[in-house]
């Protein structure tokens, strides 16, 4: 499960950005190998960052992704659910 924070610093920093290049992703599952379901579950604030110090916040299974990019929640995604993993 990759939840993505919603919450207004998240917001305005880009998650809903994230969720849209992790949406691409489904469309990608086979050409990518990848092995497990993509389930995305935009949540309210996690509370890891304060003042948006540190957003947007992305979590994949149980790793936090903070100050995360469109770019290095994608990586960790296909590294983590590829195949060969």
């Amino acid at each position: 499960m990759i939840e993505v924070c919603a919450g207004s610093d998240c917001v305005m920093m880009g998650s809903m950005d994230i969720i849209e290049s992790i949406d691409g992703l489904k469309s990608l599952k086979s050409q990518l190998r990848l092995q497990k379901q993509i389930e995305i579950v935009p949540v309210k604030c996690m509370g890891y960052c304060k003042n948006g110090a540190c957003a947007p916040v992305v979590k994949v299974d149980d790793e936090v992704i903070q100050n995360a990019t469109s770019e290095t929640v994608m990586s960790y995604i296909i590294s983590q659910m590829a195949s060969n993993k």
